[in-house]
């Protein structure tokens, strides 16, 4: 009984393939059992044995028995895994700091990509939204700007049932508002419909939403600047004096406006006191139009309808200016308005227009970036994928033992692969750190200001998780295979001691290390060249030395005598009034024709400034013929002066003082008039400078919103105060507001120095984790020659040759990576550099040092194992035979 039992328990739990033998030699036990000491004893000890005869080894294959090996082979995986990494700590290192650098790069990397493609969508229905942009062409003259006519919106409405909602805003400025005889320099300011509140669902949290901007002198605020404001007390009812012009009344206060938004508004005015807003222009785009289309609704269905929309509406005021009919004109190929629905998803990344709401970002850029960070995590696992297989010998030993003791190559590859994710996990451990201590860094570099980026809301947490996973896989697939590979005949041989086998393989990957490498160094070199070239260009007027005074226009009629004032002063050589200072891309273009011109087609859009007396003298801006605005000639008021681009573009090439241009008359709003040239400015660069110069003319006319204070150099520390003491006579207590001209020139290279500050730090991470690669594969190589080096020694090798012999691979190596990475770059650069009006051109210069940066700081990695190495004494490099 007791046997049949002990039997039935053995075969409930041994796997099929062990029973047979097990069960024979338990038989025979069983069989001397009984003939020795009886069948009752005989039983027993067999119902006894088959019990302690349980192992996990033995067990059959179902789900608990294999998550009971699962569980112990993976804590012996770990097990062994910690000990590798405890025999070699200095590779491990190496290994882990490389690895936690570059996952550090691609965590921000990946905290900007997903940043910037998250603009807009936080917008509930957010893709049925549109935006109206239009593309124009008027004769020569080509316009792509994101705007509309006042009068679209309402019309789009009324005409397409499918159109939900349409919504205006009109205009993106800072002003003073003035709350209980307090001022405030306000930002964000625009005039919004009523409607706008229903196309876009921002949260409302105080406030009627049915009635936030029905009426005129109302306001909405966002949170912040109802704070900012009023602090505690409630806003609602509240009344802002805006501009000096007329009081609004606080209707409603919204929740902030999320930073990944494509517009940046902090307060709405209602369009009611926009008189603009109600002109029904059709020739004229201002409006930024949104348009939310009903379910079931398609961008191209609305779009197909705009065409026969566009001739209906804007036809009658085409008649009226150019005496043809809107579809003669087209015809004629004089005149093209085409007007599309950008999707509110892809404003921010897509959209290429003049004149956008705010910063931009380019979906090239997006992959740009996204592939740097590839490129650097690749490095990285190239690192670990060297250095494993160069330590092929060192773990030969270890593999082949572990085959004889019955090992599979699967358990192996296991073990190699548990013990690269776990590198990958302590380098996500050292990065999450690294993350969080660079963090505000990042934000000051990238103009954001994220907070919690891992383990706040959308954080990246999980998808760190699954990359750590997958780099650990990746990193230590290939080596896997490699050592699991390897027969244990062989190695008790000797014949893989070398690790030779795969060395061809670390020589490809350190290629495309060291060609990555110098990729980024090469674009590093010209992307600060070609920045350092614009801002240091001549711009063809004076930055330097002037101090821009903001909001002058709140002193009214005493704007002539503060001015006066100001040019008392000993350290003031200058001062003009006008609101247009060049540099800021302040736009204010109309047409004009030359004085013979029979045709609207003849029409030249051009830049028109009003300035005073002094503009050109405070700017330094030079005349190449004929004279600037006088006193002395009262008939001033009627004479233009123009720089020598919009000469060209009118023709008047020989003796242009004198002639005439003319405005377009006919247009609502517009009234005829005719300007007679007296003067022509050499080209200066009058917006940024990653724009080619356009046709621009100046008049005599009232601008009074700035005044430009030119100062001479030693009284750079003292101008302010003189001035702000002046300002503090004339304006009641109104706050004064300054900047210096080279400031706001600096900062127009935002984007630029941003790019170029990154691609510095892409490229120096870039070459530091390769070299930590290269330090570690010459000090393991230098190790597994010092044999070879100790004989060479004896023989009388000089430390020279010995170096030249280690130098030798890896010098060959960087040459090959050149050779790859050169073209690369090249091509890139190329398409890059076309983005600008004036570029500097490729010179093989920057190649050439490219290569050598990387060259020398390989050299200096490789040369200290190297020369550590060849100054040994031989005997010691012998002995350890």
């Amino acid at each position: 009984m007791l046997k049949k039992l002990g039997l039935w328990i053995f075969k409930s739990y041994c796997h099929p393939d062990f029973q047979e033998d097990i069960l024979g030699d338990l038989e025979e036990y069983h069989e001397w059992n009984t003939e020795q000491k009886g069948a009752q004893y005989a039983d027993r000890k067999f119902f006894i044995d088959s019990i302690l005869l349980f192992r996990l080894s033995l067990l059959k294959d179902n789900l608990i028995t294999q998550n009971i090996i699962y569980t112990t082979m993976v804590k012996n995986n770990l097990k062994m895994a910690y000990r590798s990494m405890m025999r070699h700590k200095f590779y491990s290192l190496l290994n882990l700091v490389g690895l936690a650098i570059s996952m550090t790069v691609c965590v921000f990397i990946g905290i900007y990509v997903q940043n910037e493609l998250s603009f807009d969508k936080h917008i509930k229905d957010s893709e049925r939204i549109f935006r109206i942009a239009t593309h124009i062409k008027y004769a020569d003259n080509l316009f792509n700007i994101p705007a509309a006519p006042d009068p679209m919106a309402k019309a789009l409405k009324e005409d397409f049932p499918e159109i939900e909602f349409a919504a205006r805003t009109h205009n993106n400025s800072t002003n003073l508002v003035e709350v209980d005889s307090k001022f405030f320099r306000q930002s964000g300011v625009t005039y919004a419909d009523q409607s706008f509140f229903d196309l876009f669902d921002f949260p409302l949290l105080r406030g009627d939403k049915e009635h936030l901007l029905d009426e005129p002198n109302t306001t909405v605020l966002e949170e912040s600047t109802a704070k900012k404001l009023f602090g505690e007390k409630d806003p609602i009812g509240q009344i802002i004096k805006y501009n000096e012009q007329f009081d609004l009344k606080v209707t409603g206060v919204i929740k902030d406006i999320p930073e990944n938004t494509h517009f940046d508004y902090d307060m709405f005015i209602t369009t009611l006191n926009d008189r603009s807003a109600s002109q029904n222009i059709w020739l004229s785009n201002n409006f930024i139009t949104y348009l939310k289309v009903a379910e079931g609704h398609t961008k191209e269905s609305l779009e197909a309808k705009l065409p026969e929309f566009v001739e209906r509406h804007l036809g009658p005021q085409v008649k009226q200016l150019m005496n043809v009919s809107f579809k003669d004109a087209v015809a004629s190929g004089g005149l093209a308005i085409d007007y599309y629905l950008q999707p509110l998803e892809n404003i921010h990344l897509h959209s290429k227009l003049d004149f956008e709401l705010g910063e931009t970002g380019t979906i090239s850029q997006v992959y740009m970036f996204s592939i740097i960070g590839l490129f650097i995590l690749l490095i990285a696992c190239i690192n670990f994928m060297n250095m494993s297989t160069a330590r092929a010998s060192v773990r030969a030993k270890e593999v082949g033992m572990r085959k004889v003791l019955g090992s599979l190559r699967k358990q192996l590859i296991s073990q190699f692969l548990t013990e690269s994710i776990i590198n990958a996990g302590l380098a996500l451990i050292l990065a999450v750190g690294m993350v969080y201590l660079i963090l505000p860094g990042f934000n000051q570099l990238t103009g954001k200001s994220i907070v919690d980026p891992i383990f706040g809301v959308n954080g990246l947490w999980l998808y760190l998780l699954l990359g750590t996973i997958i780099i650990g896989f990746l990193a230590g697939i290939y080596p896997a295979f490699i050592l699991s590979s390897f027969r244990p005949i062989k190695v008790i041989k000797g014949e893989l001691s070398s690790g030779r086998g795969s060395a061809w393989m670390r020589n490809i990957l350190v290629v495309i290390q060291f060609a990555t490498s110098i990729f980024l160094i090469i674009a590093s070199i010209v992307i600060y060249s070609q920045l350092d070239y614009l801002q240091s260009k001549k711009l063809g007027f004076n930055k330097d030395q002037i101090l821009i005074i903001n909001e002058t226009q709140l002193l009214g009629n005493q704007i002539e005598t503060f001015k006066n004032e100001l040019e008392k002063e000993a350290i003031i050589e200058s001062v003009s009034v006008s609101g247009y200072i060049p540099g800021t891309n302040i736009n204010s273009d109309t047409p004009l024709l030359r004085e013979d011109a029979t045709s609207p087609d003849d029409g030249v859009a051009i830049q028109h400034w009003s300035v005073d007396y002094d503009y050109i003298e405070t700017y330094d801006i030079e005349l190449t013929q004929g004279r600037f605005f006088s006193e002395e000639f009262a008939s001033d008021s009627n004479a233009i002066v123009v720089n020598e681009t919009a000469l060209r573009r009118f023709g008047y090439l020989d003796e242009p003082i004198g002639k005439k241009v003319k405005t377009l008359a006919g247009i609502v709003g517009n009234r005829a008039q005719s300007f007679t040239i007296i003067g022509v400015m050499k080209d200066f660069q009058f917006k940024s400078v990653t724009e080619a110069i356009q046709p621009h003319a100046l008049l005599l006319g009232n601008s009074v919103g700035s005044v430009s204070v030119k100062f001479n150099k030693e009284s750079a520390m003292e101008v302010v105060s003189s001035v702000e003491s002046i300002w503090n006579r004339f304006a009641e207590g109104r706050p004064f507001e300054y900047s210096f001209l080279d400031q706001i020139f600096e900062s127009s290279f935002r984007n630029q120095n941003r790019d170029k500050t990154i691609f510095a730090i892409f490229a120096a991470l870039a070459i530091i984790i390769a070299c930590l690669g290269l330090f570690g594969l010459a000090a393991f190589i230098t190790e597994q020659r010092k044999k070879e080096i100790g004989i060479r020694k004896v023989l009388g090798a000089s430390t020279q040759t010995l170096l030249r012999l280690l130098f030798s691979n890896f010098t060959s190596l960087i040459l090959i990576s050149s050779v790859i990475a050169i073209p690369v770059v090249w091509w890139y650069l190329s398409g890059w550099l076309i983005d600008y009006p004036e570029a500097i051109s490729l010179n093989p210069l920057f190649f050439v040092i490219g290569v050598i940066i990387v060259l020398t700081i390989a050299i200096l990695t490789v040369g200290f194992q190297s020369f550590k190495a060849a100054k040994r004494n031989p005997i010691d490099n012998l002995r350890y035979e």
